[in-house]
């Protein structure tokens, strides 16, 4: 008879089916048992006391952020390149390139993936597919961290008209230099995408809208050229656990998103074990190996080559703004524009305009069909920018004439937002 006296290093939870998720795909739920840590986010002080914190790969920085915007969760969070996995052990990395290539349901993955996810730190995850975009959250290429520190919006949550919204992880940082990049290799990938292949990658949520690429740098690259997403296998911490009035816990959070216990076969033994490691927390890092990482990371900065200007130009994807906007629209059917738009009221308006922004993105016929509705309804005057800047990305005569039509029946406002947009569509027509 087999005894089994300790736990698996990976084990199965649960099967979290895609209705539950934004991205609109299945997730597994797994614990990591007596893991290596090799993969894992540590916080700390320089001498100076500023906070710093580092997405850490076999204790090696690939991702610095610095100040104190990491503790505020709508500040744009100031980031850099650490030292890159190109810097990391051989054998660890071609652990993580061996995550791909796998079938499209997610219990398939998991076994295949155990040894890379031993890798990770002791607690909870997720792993999920999600349909990723190649930017960093706005209309840049998603490989353009560098060593200089600059702000990442993308990497923080959304606050808007009195409404927040943490993120869901759609946009990627990269995890290693620019001057890792073979054009080559894209070339090849391109070839792909043209013949009918759909780009993977494995990523890792790092906070905000924003996941870490772990790899497939070279198929986002490809997928940005070809104006296509990226299919990542990607990553979730298990951050922490919510509780009702009476204290008891209820939900679990996980990349911005709240997940009901009830979702799970066994919430007990979930919050326990959250419960207990909560009140575990590994000390930060000493001020020395703080100022260690960022020696480190110096020192190679100094001795890289600058990369080619690379000019990859822009292509036309959905910014964070617009994935948090249509994320907040739960219902989009007619029955709720209907109910909605016969309500009338401030939490009406605010919800109305979510719906047309999801709208927009997923079902541009409905949505140009519900910018006629809000353009001719007095009651709605306050949506009339939103359905302007919507039809100044149309390119038709019917959006023109309507345009001239308003120029013609408004009295002149030189900062009519309406009348601006309208004349630099015009213009370019």
């Amino acid at each position: 008879m087999k005894l089994n006296f300790f736990a698996e290093p990976i084990e199965y939870e649960d099967f979290i089916p895609g209705v539950n998720q934004p991205w609109g795909k299945d997730a597994l739920l797994f614990r990591v048992n007596k893991g290596l840590g090799k993969l894992s986010i540590r916080y700390g002080r320089d001498k100076n006391g500023e906070p710093c914190e580092f997405l850490l790969l076999d204790n090696k920085p690939l991702i610095n952020s610095y100040g104190d915007e990491m503790y505020c969760p709508t500040c744009a969070k100031v980031l850099s390149i650490g030292l890159g996995k190109e810097n990391v052990t051989r054998s660890l990395i071609d652990t993580i390139k061996g995550t791909q290539d796998l079938g499209s349901d997610i219990r398939e993955a998991f076994d295949p993936m155990k040894p890379m996810l031993s890798i990770l730190e002791d607690g909870y995850y997720l792993l999920t597919r999600i349909e990723t975009i190649p930017t960093d959250g706005t209309d840049r290429f998603f490989w353009n961290l560098t060593s200089s520190k600059k702000p990442y919006i993308a990497a923080a949550e959304v606050y808007y008209k009195l409404h927040s919204y943490p993120g869901t992880p759609r946009f990627l940082l990269p995890s290693q230099s620019l001057q890792g990049l073979n054009q080559d290799r894209v070339a090849y990938y391109r070839e792909l995408i043209r013949n009918g292949k759909v780009m993977t990658g494995l990523a890792y949520y790092y906070d905000g809208f924003m996941s870490t690429l772990l790899d497939g740098h070279h198929r986002a690259t490809a997928a940005y050229l070809e104006n296509k997403t990226i299919d990542c296998l990607t990553i979730i911490k298990v951050t922490g656990l919510g509780y009702d009035l009476d204290k008891r816990p209820n939900r679990l959070y996980a990349g911005g998103k709240l997940y009901s216990l009830d979702l799970f076969q066994r919430p007990e033994r979930i919050a326990a074990y959250l419960e207990k490691t909560s009140n575990s927390v590994k000390p930060q890092l000493e001020a020395q190996e703080v100022e260690d990482f960022l020696r480190d990371c110096k020192k190679a900065w100094q001795q890289e080559a600058t990369p080619p200007p690379y000019d990859f130009g822009r292509r036309n994807y959905p910014d964070y703004l617009s994935i948090a906007f249509s994320d907040m629209a739960d219902d989009t059917s007619n029955e709720q524009i209907e109910d909605v738009m016969g309500r009338r009221d401030e939490d009406a308006e605010f919800e109305l305009e979510m719906i047309f922004k999801k709208l927009q993105l997923q079902e541009p016929e409905r949505a140009l069909k519900l910018a006629r509705r809000i353009l001719h309804d007095p009651n709605w005057r306050g949506l009339i920018e939103e359905v302007f800047g919507y039809y100044a990305s149309i390119d038709s005569m019917e959006v023109e004439d309507l345009f001239i039509e308003y120029l013609i029946n408004t009295e002149y406002d030189a900062k009519d937002p309406c009348r601006m947009i309208t004349d630099e569509y015009l213009q370019k027509r």
